[in-house]
This record gives structure tokens, C-alpha cells and sequence, in this order.
């Protein structure tokens, strides 16, 4: 008990440290668990749906998450990283605009059904479309308090509601499936989750809650800042979706409801490194900044490494188990996802050196260079996600991101040092130690790896 006591002391007060190790402990629970919950749901539905049903609503995802990423206007950023980030006044002010453009996103998803319809040839897309960015519309309407929280490093209790929230729109999703057998249940289920999270954070999260208010000097700032955040979040759907944009036109329908239950499970490691870099060490940046001290600069080296590790961990299990886990949990239809899972564990070992690097950007109120580097990235590669898909099919497209990445080391390198955050030594560490990795298991999985580069998929 005693043990168990002094194991758990680190994590218990309200220090920097403290809330630092919870929020990297809650925020594994909130993807992993968030993760294991939509492969469980996934099980159920893939025995009650078609794959071409999952293809659809991935279609339909990529025009919402484009919406949402190429409408940010830092809105979430200058929440978290503003000085007045604990103002009534800004808080609310910045909530009114949130629902705004919650409403212009909805209006867009309705004007870009019939377009994304014809591109893809589904015409069920000109009303799938419409219905399921009603989600973007409810999200407008979600309260400020989780990004209070995220800012203080206090996510706990945020990330208990998300998950339960998350369960209950997954249970209704897999009882409207039993009774519609279509991509309409999908559909369905993402909107309930959405209003329950919106009217369940609102009421039980600690806080005031929201008002309408408008603050001219509030909204030019906001305006001013993220335009730069509002042109590499853009840039950012373009390296995050650009594969499946392009492989959606390429791929017959069924064949790209597969790529992305292998997307799902292979990219799992690097949402949650992803996840731990944005709710932990981006406010760490804020709050103790690397330029400021040598002892700052050590520990923010630390965090990055720990959580590069884990994810290069985690990502090597699953390249190893990637083609088994498959075979166990999914039918034969879907045995083609663990070729994949395979390749897209492997890139992630690639990438998790850099996880965390490119925060120190946007916590020193970088958005400029954020964005330039970002812009860069996602010009880089779709260029390689094009010569890639002629030269060696669907595994040239999924490996293009770690490519990109190498390529672009040194202007990261250069951006991030000006505030003091490049971490030479641990990069160069991390990345040999990713590469012998990526060799022994493509060694290991090599007929796995063969079939992933079939040119044939294409047709």
C-alpha cells in the first residue's frame, strides 16, 4: 500500500509536473479508449454492414473534417495560448464566433454535396452530405470549459464525459445498424453523440457557462491571428486526408471501406502521441517555456522523448501484430486491412521522432512559421502521394507522410530552434533507432508488405 502510495505521489497536487503526468495519463485514456471503443463498435458493424457502407461515410468524413479544418480560424488555439484565455468576456466572445461558423459550415457541407456526388460518382452523397454535417453545426454550440481545462492541464474530467458520450452514441449506432442495415446508421450515431456531448459537457463540466457576446477588439485579434492558423489548418487536412482524397478516386468503393478500418487501428499509436503533444506538451510550451531556462528546455526534451518512445512502441507491436489482429477479429472480407495496418505502423514508426517538435511554434504565438512549415509539408506530400500511386500503387500514397517528414527535418529544425526546442541529440537517437526497427519488421512481415504494394488494388 505504502508502494502503491510513493508510485502515486508524482501525480497527485496541482504542480506543473503533477499536471502534467495526469494529462498524459488521461489523454492515453481518452484515445485509447476512444480508439478501443470505435474497434469494438467496428467489430459489430462490419457483421451487420457492407464494407461499401464504410466507404461512403469515410467519403462523407473527409468533406466534414475538410470543412472543419480549412474554416479554423484558431478559435481552440487562442483559447488555450491567449493571456486573457481566463476572461469572461473573451471566452464568450470567442464562443459566438464558434457558432457562427458552425452555421457556415453546415450551409458549405449543403453546397458541396452535389460536386462531391458527381467527383466520386455516389449520388447518395448529395444527401448523406448535408445530414451528417449537421454535426458540425451542434459542435458549434460546445462549451468553452473543455479548452479552460485543456489550458490548465486539468483534462480529467473531460475526458471521463467524452468517453461515456462516445459509448452511448456507439450503442445506438449499433442498434440502428441491427434495424437499418445501411451507412444511415452511422449517420445517425454520430449525431446523437454529437448532442449529447455538447448538452453533457455544458452541464456538468465546472464553470461558468457560455453567453452570447460580441467584442469588436476581440474578434479582429482572433481574426488576425489565426489567419495563419487558418491557412495550415488547411494545410493540415490536405497531409492528414490527402491520401484518401486521392485513393477515394482511385480505389472501387468496397476496396476504400477497407483502407480505413486499417487507417483506424494502424493510426491508433499516433493519435494518441498526437493527442498527448497538443493537450500536454503545447500548453507545457506556454507555461514553461524552453528559451526561458536550460532546466525547461531539459524537461521539455524529456517529455518529447518519453512520448516518442511510446509511440515508436506502440506502433512496432501493432506492425508485428497488425496482419493476426486482422485475421482474429475481422472476416475474410476484410483481410487486405492488415497488409496496411502493417505499412501504416511502420510509417509511424518514421514519424514519431518529430511528434511534439512542431508545438513549440504555436505555443510561442508562432502561427507564421506554423503555417509555412505545414504548407510545405502538405505540397511535399501530395507530390510524393501522386508519383507514389503510380510507382508502387496504395502502399506509395500510405508511406508518402514519413517521407515527407524526412525531407523536411531541416526546416522544422531551423523554425523550432529559434525558441530553443530543437532537440538534436534525441532526434538523431530516435530516428536510428526508428529505422533499425522499420527494417527488422519489414523483414518479418515481408509477404504482408508484398501484398500491400499490389498494383492490382488500383483496378
Amino acid at each position: 500500500m505504502t508502494s502503491l502510495s510513493a508510485l502515486l505521489n508524482p501525480f497527485r497536487g496541482m504542480s506543473t509536473r503533477a499536471r502534467a503526468l495526469r494529462g498524459t495519463g488521461f489523454t492515453i485514456l481518452n484515445v485509447g479508449g476512444r480508439d478501443f471503443l470505435r474497434l469494438l463498435a467496428n467489430l459489430v458493424l462490419t457483421r451487420l454492414l457492407f464494407p461499401e457502407a464504410f466507404g461512403l461515410m469515410a467519403l462523407t468524413q473527409v468533406f466534414i473534417y475538410g470543412l472543419q479544418t480549412f474554416s479554423d480560424v484558431g478559435i481552440h488555439t487562442m483559447l488555450i495560448q491567449h493571456k486573457r484565455g481566463g476572461e469572461r468576456v473573451f471566452l464568450d466572445t470567442l464562443w459566438t464566433m464558434q457558432i457562427i461558423r458552425g452555421v457556415i459550415l453546415w450551409v458549405g457541407a449543403c453546397a458541396l454535396a452535389f460536386p462531391a456526388a458527381y467527383i466520386y460518382d455516389q449520388p447518395l452523397l448529395t444527401v448523406l452530405l448535408p445530414i451528417a454535417a449537421l454535426s458540425l453545426f451542434i459542435e458549434g454550440f460546445k462549451t468553452t470549459k473543455e479548452a479552460e481545462a485543456n489550458r490548465e492541464i486539468t483534462i480529467e474530467r473531460v475526458v471521463v464525459l467524452r468517453l461515456c458520450t462516445q459509448l452511448a452514441g456507439l450503442i445506438v449506432t449499433a442498434l440502428l445498424a441491427y434495424w437499418l442495415r445501411s451507412v444511415w446508421a452511422l449517420v445517425a450515431g454520430t449525431l446523437v453523440a454529437s448532442v449529447m456531448r455538447v448538452i453533457v459537457m455544458h452541464m456538468v463540466l465546472p464553470g461558468k457557462s457560455n453567453r452570447l457576446h460580441w467584442d469588436w477588439a476581440i474578434v479582429k485579434e482572433t481574426l488576425t491571428f489565426g489567419f495563419f492558423i487558418f491557412l495550415s489548418t488547411g494545410a493540415s487536412f490536405l497531409i492528414n486526408m490527402g491520401n484518401r482524397i486521392i485513393l477515394g478516386a482511385y480505389l472501387p468503393i468496397a476496396v476504400f471501406g477497407v483502407l480505413n478500418i486499417a487507417i483506424m487501428l494502424g493510426a491508433a499509436p499516433g493519435q494518441i502521441s498526437r493527442a498527448i503533444a497538443q493537450t500536454v506538451i503545447f500548453p507545457l510550451y506556454r507555461i514553461k517555456p524552453a528559451q526561458q531556462s536550460t532546466d525547461n528546455q531539459r524537461n521539455l526534451f524529456r517529455a518529447r522523448r518519453m512520448v516518442a518512445l511510446m509511440s515508436m512502441g506502440m506502433c512496432a507491436v501493432l506492425a508485428i501484430l497488425g496482419v493476426w489482429v486482422v485475421d482474429v477479429l475481422y472476416d475474410p472480407r476484410y483481410a487486405l486491412a492488415g497488409p496496411m495496418i502493417v505499412l501504416i505502423a511502420l510509417r509511424g514508426i518514421l514519424i514519431s521522432p518529430f511528434v511534439g517538435a512542431q508545438e513549440a511554434l504555436i505555443g510561442n504565438g508562432d502561427s507564421k512559421r506554423h503555417f509555412y512549415l505545414n504548407g510545405s509539408m502538405a505540397a511535399l506530400q501530395l507530390s510524393i502521394i501522386f508519383a507514389g500511386i503510380t510507382w508502387f500503387g496504395v502502399a506509395g500514397a500510405l508511406i508518402a507522410p514519413a517521407v515527407a517528414n524526412l525531407l523536411l527535418y531541416p526546416m522544422r529544425a531551423r523554425f523550432i530552434s529559434r525558441y530553443a526546442a530543437w532537440d538534436i541529440k534525441g532526434d538523431l537517437m530516435l530516428m536510428t533507432l526508428g529505422l533499425v526497427l522499420v527494417l527488422a519488421i519489414s523483414w518479418f512481415n515481408w509477404d504482408a508488405l508484398l501484398l500491400a504494394f499490389d498494383l492490382n488494388l488500383l483496378q
